[in-house]
């Protein structure tokens, strides 16, 4: 089986009425194994910043997890193993000058 039958099949099926919106297999040298048609693309750096958070547990939680152009706040994972985030909605804030800005924060 090849690893994109993999994704296609085993990832992105409906188990109890529940799928996965993406899904992707990326080697530690960030190159894209296989990948739904929906997994967003990605900067080698937010690769880099994912596979350091493997080595050094906690180094996404001050800043978050970016993956292509959204961001996930670290909420939990199993150090080594597992990082699991929460996407970050796209928010608008006043500022200070009476303009309105819209960011990822």
């Amino acid at each position: 089986m090849s690893w994109q039958t993999y994704v296609d099949d085993h990832l992105m099926c409906e188990i109890e009425g529940h799928h996965l919106t993406s899904a992707a297999i990326v080697g530690h040298d960030g190159a894209v194994w296989a990948q739904s048609s929906a997994f967003p693309q990605f900067k080698p750096e937010e690769m880099a910043n994912i596979l350091k958070d493997f080595d050094e547990p906690g180094f996404l939680a001050p800043t978050g997890l970016f993956l292509g152009p959204s961001k996930y706040m670290v909420i939990q994972g199993e150090p080594g193993a597992v990082i699991r985030g929460k996407k970050v909605p796209n928010k608008i804030n006043p500022q200070i000058d009476g303009r309105i800005t819209s960011h990822d924060s």
